[in-house]
């Protein structure tokens, strides 16, 4: 989900696991969702506006759904964000 200027909130389709923290990992291709230090899922996508405005925050808010379709109306967690070219971070 984008808004004005570079925000963005990232929408789940499932709830995450119960962690201490969460780290979204974004390259150009691909975001990648950790748990505490495990992968928990990654998702190729291809959408240079959504890279560049992940690349410039340090935290994503998450919005977490049951079913993907009826999400609320409120930040349900919140992820650093780790920036990588390739495989390596930045």
């Amino acid at each position: 989900m984008m808004g004005q200027g570079r925000s963005i909130l990232i929408g789940l389709p499932e709830y995450l696991p119960v962690a201490d923290t969460y780290t979204v990992s974004v390259s150009p291709h691909s975001v990648r969702f950790i748990a505490d230090r495990k992968k928990i899922a990654e998702i190729p996508f291809d959408n240079d506006e959504v890279f560049e405005r992940l690349s410039f925050a340090h935290e994503v808010g998450l919005v977490e759904s049951k079913n993907g379709i009826d999400y609320p109306d409120y930040i349900t967690n919140v992820a650093y964000i780790e920036v990588l070219k390739g495989d390596r971070v930045q």
